[in-house]
């Protein structure tokens, strides 16, 4: 039992690492989620390891620290059985064999790689199978996974492995699919075209929701459709936060500048601002970050509808007949983030 429970612990973490990585709270629902999903863990378990993983002991606050996990009923008989193990399998009663009985079925389960049995043309057992450099124990895994959703449409990417011309893809909206059978998941088979180096998915005007996918490769062994453990992915479908600023500029009675600074805030009840940069072009607006030189860079810092930063602009770094304008030091952010820039004329230095 105690391997089981630091078996569900390790993979609640990996999970945790994946939402993590595209968005900054993890939810009710999603613990609830993981509750029914991890049935050797307790509520407290679970928080526990959220709070570990995001360093926020709010997550435990309102749960008591002796709080005790009850085995679920379904799994009682199991654990019972393993510790009051006897010697009785000499014992057994061994049903007599029917002559007539052509088909034999075998199951077993390896290193959690599940397999299926296919039913074989005679015909078609008489074809070279084919052959791999793995065996079913070890099927790569996609050598990547990235997934975006822009204009209403869901992408999916992956990376082919060398030798696996099929993927199975499972996603659910509320939680990460529990494994290839899993019936309540929505289901894909995806062959290879060619020679492809990335395969790819596409979902079209896609509802609100996130999107828990798992992304197993596929390979055929003798008469055993096997499948790899899996890659997970979430994909956040949500309106990105909007990053509004403004340039605020102090100058001497003679007009002379004399100070100037950049003012951030947002609608959000709480953001973590990714990392910005300020960039100046002499004569006209900057479109993009490469058209002018860089006045100012902002790291990542937390703000809220309560809580604007002030930075102050360097003066040295200043001209005249300048204007400035916010831009992501990674572009990738303008998939979580839109940042709202004010009337041009408030960017402008005289």
């Amino acid at each position: 039992m105690d391997e089981k429970k630091q078996c569900q612990l390790e993979e609640l973490a990996d999970e945790l690492e994946i939402i993590l990585s595209v968005k900054n709270v993890i939810s009710k629902e999603e613990i609830n989620n993981f509750i029914q999903k991890f049935n050797y863990l307790s509520e407290h378990d679970i928080r526990l390891k959220i709070s570990e993983v995001t360093k926020d002991n709010s997550y435990i606050s309102n749960i008591e620290d002796t709080q005790q996990f009850i085995l679920p009923s379904n799994l009682e008989y199991e654990y019972n059985q393993h510790m009051d193990t006897t010697q009785d399998e000499n014992n057994s009663n061994v049903d007599e064999i029917n002559s007539n009985d052509y088909e034999k079925i075998e199951s077993k389960q390896v290193n959690d790689i599940e397999c299926e049995e296919d039913l074989i043309n005679p015909v078609i057992q008489l074809e070279k199978k084919k052959t791999y450099s793995f065996d079913e124990n070890n099927i790569p895994e996609v050598s990547f996974i990235r997934g975006e959703i822009k204009y209403g449409q869901l992408s999916l990417e992956w990376g082919w492995p060398e030798e696996v011309d099929e993927v199975f893809i499972c996603y659910k909206m509320d939680m990460f699919p529990k494994g290839p059978r899993d019936l309540a998941a929505v289901q894909y088979e995806i062959k290879r075209h060619g020679d492809e180096k990335v395969g790819s998915y596409i979902i079209n005007k896609v509802s609100g929701g996130d999107f828990y996918f798992y992304v197993y490769t596929k390979v055929n062994f003798e008469n055993k459709t096997c499948y790899s453990k899996g890659q997970k992915r979430l994909v956040v479908n949500r309106e990105p936060s909007e990053i509004f600023y403004e340039i605020k500029i102090k100058r001497s009675i003679f007009g002379k500048l004399k100070s100037s600074e950049i003012m951030l805030w947002t609608k959000e009840k709480e953001m973590n601002l990714p990392q910005l940069i300020v960039v100046g072009k002499v004569g006209n607006m900057p479109l993009q970050k490469s058209d002018g030189g860089t006045i100012l860079n902002i790291d990542c810092e937390v703000i809220s509808k309560d809580n604007s930063m002030v930075i102050e602009l360097p003066n040295d770094n200043i001209r005249g007949n300048m204007y400035v304008k916010l831009f992501f030091f990674d572009d990738a952010n303008s998939k979580l983030f839109r940042i709202v820039s004010p009337a041009k004329e408030r960017l402008y230095f005289k």
